[in-house]
């Protein structure tokens, strides 16, 4: 690569850090001429150690193409195959709704198209472990019909793990370093929040809060859904992956040329959202594969994923028709991925008069900003004043459960009901009639309705939470 390309991706990864207010970031850029791998600022917030091309990030659900990845490795030893019934390697796997608890396959649970919407809460700083979760799935409600629309699942990609894990006869983590890792040469992956920080060089997370850079406590660990997004790795050794996307696969490489090409095929359509037709009026497709997104960028093929977890962000794209791929990671939750992610497809695809995404997303910040005040004046305008709760605090204690979201208690102390519910517990807020709403600042538990229903006698039957319905148990 030359030096003037080199230069301008430093430059632009440089003024995102500046923009975004990031401690720091590290890419790895592969072109037909060369690559770059690179890292910029420092590790962790008042420190002084910088970041390099082998500092370990988590990449969260960027994990999920080596998920199905994983799966391809089964397919080409004859131990797997896409459209398998998921009971075929779990048989106690169920999901609710009849039509996708008879039928579906691992193909299903690789393109999001289960009926279930995310779910997240069961295992968002949960003490629940996997099998717990993949039990619970099968009292889920969905939210659509079976193969009839996108919707984006953790918990699917954590159950296509599992059924690796059985397929394979060993753990997922084992199948995946042994299998794939290990022959790419990505001999420092880990899994896991401990994992993490067990190593020697390695990020740390950190978000902004009232506008201030602040380092968080630890890294979240996301081990109860592993395969869904619990990787970390460094660009150093993600470089080794992009080139692999790019090969094609076959000879030399862990995986069938066959098998990767249908990781990379669409299956579900992905729908527009408001904020995507914004910002990229342009684009003509957008679609989900097999761990993979899949759009078009100014008529180029691009194949990508993002991934989310507190603190860090990332993204990975491959554009395999130009032999073009690179990864973003950064330690702070910000716009840094997606402003360098669309600067570089400009840059090294030869877009003229691209935007500048450094504006772009510094003004949708703002924009977001604003909305989230928006939404809570709006919430405080439908609030009915002056009212008072339907019956006396001790009517609503006591214990309430569901058999996928399990048991959450309500108890009263000094005059406030609490709440715990798993490993949050928290001051109930009257806001009005029977909605109270959760006094924490927990991530996942802050500011949330909780809506206690009535049966016709005027007793408690239950309450919602996060608009699942937990039955009050008889005393």
């Amino acid at each position: 690569m030359n030096t003037t390309k080199i230069a301008k991706i430093d430059a632009l990864v440089t003024r995102a850090l500046r923009v975004t207010g990031a401690p720091g970031a590290a890419v790895a850029v592969v072109t037909p001429e060369g690559s770059y791998v690179q890292g910029y600022g420092i590790k962790k917030l008042g420190s002084d150690d910088a970041i390099e091309p082998t500092t370990l990030f988590p990449i969260a659900s960027v994990s999920k193409a080596f998920t199905a990845t994983a799966c391809a490795c089964l397919v080409d030893e004859g131990k797997m195959s896409w459209d398998d019934p998921v009971r075929k390697h779990l048989p106690g796997f169920r999901l609710l709704d009849p039509a996708a608890d008879a039928n579906v396959t691992i193909r299903d649970l690789l393109c999001h198209r289960t009926g279930l919407p995310r779910h997240d809460s069961l295992w968002y700083r949960t003490n629940l472990k996997r099998e717990e979760i993949l039990a619970r799935m099968a009292f889920l409600k969905p939210t659509a019909t079976y193969r009839g629309l996108y919707q984006y699942s953790n918990l699917c990609f954590s159950a296509a793990g599992e059924a690796v894990a059985a397929a394979a006869g060993m753990p997922f983590e084992t199948f995946l370093k042994t299998r794939l890792l290990e022959p790419l040469r990505m001999h420092s992956v880990t899994f896991s929040g401990p994992g993490l920080v067990a190593t020697e060089n390695h990020a740390w997370p950190h978000q902004k809060k009232k506008g201030k850079v602040v380092a968080l406590d630890a890294p979240l660990d996301f081990f109860n859904v592993g395969p869904a997004g619990c990787i970390n790795a460094s660009v150093a050794e993600l470089e080794g992956w992009l080139r692999f996307q790019l090969s094609g696969g076959g000879d030399g490489t862990p995986v069938s040329a066959k098998s990767l090409a249908e990781t990379h095929t669409p299956q579900m359509i992905v729908p527009f959202e408001d904020l995507t037709r914004e910002l990229y009026p342009d684009r003509m497709h957008q679609t989900y594969t097999l761990g993979w997104s899949r759009y078009d960028w100014q008529g180029h093929l691009v194949l990508s994923h993002g991934g989310a977890i507190d603190g860090f962000r990332s993204h990975l794209v491959v554009c395999p028709r130009e032999g073009v791929a690179f990864v973003v990671l950064v330690n702070m939750a910000s716009y840094l991925p997606e402003i360098v992610r669309n600067s570089l497809l400009d840059l090294l695809l030869g877009v003229k008069n691209g935007k500048n995404w450094h504006a772009v997303f510094t003004t949708q910040l703002k924009k977001d900003t604003e909305k989230a005040r928006a939404d809570k004046r709006a919430k405080a305008e439908k609030r009915h004043k002056n009212t008072k709760p339907s019956l006396p605090l001790a009517s609503y204690t006591g214990t309430y459960t569901d058999p996928g979201y399990g048991t959450a208690t309500v108890r009263e102390e000094s005059g406030k009901l609490h709440l715990t519910w798993e490993a949050f517990d928290t001051p109930l807020k009257h806001w009005h009639h029977d909605t109270f709403v959760t006094e924490t600042e927990q991530p996942g538990f802050a500011a949330l309705d909780i809506v206690f229903t009535l049966k016709a006698d005027g007793s408690v039957a239950g309450l919602t939470l996060w608009d699942q319905l937990l039955t009050k148990r008889a005393a």
